[in-house]
């Protein structure tokens, strides 16, 4: 008997082909229900904004597609799910840029099971949230600067079961005021970051960006305790890396887990621990990275990697560096990584980078 299960299929000079078999819904709401929001299958819908508020539920039912973005500002309970697909290409009816889904300052809410295509945007984006769970839920894209789920100045976020292809980075957690030059934003989300975890995901990024990412915006004092764990990485396939820290701002990065998580492709970089000054820089002092693990990688090594693919793990200076950063038990085609020659890591204002078992 076959259970659940999301998969890629590939083979050579076709497209990829997504198979998304997921249990019935044991549990839906009721259509008529008060605060649901009920998409019927066989049904597109042309949906524009759609904004939920305390204790609704947006409900795509499967074989129903709605296209438009979700919004919620402030709310509690919220629930976007179902087996149907949000179509976030809106900008097709020229109704311009929006992020797919959008919670800000929400709190005991969750975003389940959907399938999510065609944005103009980052897709999932959780800005000064807390006590949030995305569960299930599966992105395709395909175009620059999609990225598939970024955490932006929360606490207490679990992301689990996920099959996300993007463009961008595909989980990135970050910490920015998006207002500038967001219309949809309305809080400031320069908040600290803590208790992350994403668990169970598979990451396929696509032109560029990361598959795990923290940064580049940390534009608060600490980003801790995040948490990367049974996750495979299908490709990192343009100028990004599967495991990339990215710390561009002035906060002090610590206590990063990534666990049982298996590399399939990559092509550039295969880590990226780095204290930059970029073009995402905002603030005037530079932070640090602290205390990262990388425990029970499987990495496999393709005849392309040798001699061109690196790592890289460096601070910017004396003061801001990258200290810390442990690997146990990481293999490359089955075979434990004893030292940085072996991963053609090359360390700038690094200290205490060690290998074991």
């Amino acid at each position: 008997m076959c259970s659940p299960m999301n998969l890629m299929i590939e083979m050579d000079g076709l497209p990829q082909l997504f198979l998304f078999a997921d249990s019935p819904d044991s549990n839906p709401p009721e259509p008529e229900a008060k605060g649901v929001r009920y998409f019927r299958a066989g049904r597109s819908y042309d949906a524009g904004e759609i904004r939920l508020r305390d204790r609704e539920t947006l409900y795509i039912e499967g074989g129903a597609v709605v296209r438009g973005w979700v919004r919620a500002t402030s709310a509690e309970g919220v629930r976007i799910a179902g087996r149907g697909v949000l179509d976030g290409g809106s900008n097709r009816q020229g109704t311009g840029h929006h992020r797919s889904i959008l919670l800000e300052g929400c709190r005991n809410s969750a975003v389940e099971d959907i399938i999510m295509i065609e944005p103009t945007g980052w897709m999932t984006v959780l800005g000064a949230c807390s006590d949030v769970t995305v569960r299930n839920v599966k992105e395709l894209s395909n175009s620059g600067g999609t990225d598939g789920i970024d955490i932006v100045g929360s606490r207490r976020i679990r992301v689990e079961n996920c099959l996300l292809r993007n463009g961008d980075d595909c989980i990135a957690v970050k910490s920015l005021d998006l207002r500038p030059h967001d219309r949809d934003a309305t809080m400031d989300y320069t908040t600290d970051v803590e208790d992350v975890e994403i668990r169970g995901c598979a990451f396929l990024a696509t032109l560029g960006g990361q598959a795990m990412e923290i940064g580049h915006e940390l534009r608060t004092a600490s980003v801790r305790n995040i948490r990367f764990r049974d996750c495979d990485v299908l490709g990192v396939h343009g100028y990004g890396a599967p495991f990339g820290i990215h710390n561009a701002d002035r906060a002090t990065v610590s206590d990063v887990l990534y666990e049982n998580v298996r590399v399939e492709h990559y092509y550039n970089k295969l880590i990226e621990f780095r204290v930059v000054q970029s073009r995402w820089s905002k603030d005037e002092e530079r932070g640090r990275i602290r205390n990262v693990t990388l425990r029970n990688i499987d990495v496999s090594v393709s005849i392309y990697n040798p001699g061109y693919s690196c790592s890289l793990i460096g601070g910017l200076d004396a003061r801001h560096t990258v200290e810390q950063v442990r690997f146990e038990n990481f293999r490359l085609n089955g075979k434990p990584a004893t030292s940085a020659d072996e991963l053609d890591l090359y360390c700038t204002y690094a200290d205490s980078v060690v290998f074991g078992q």
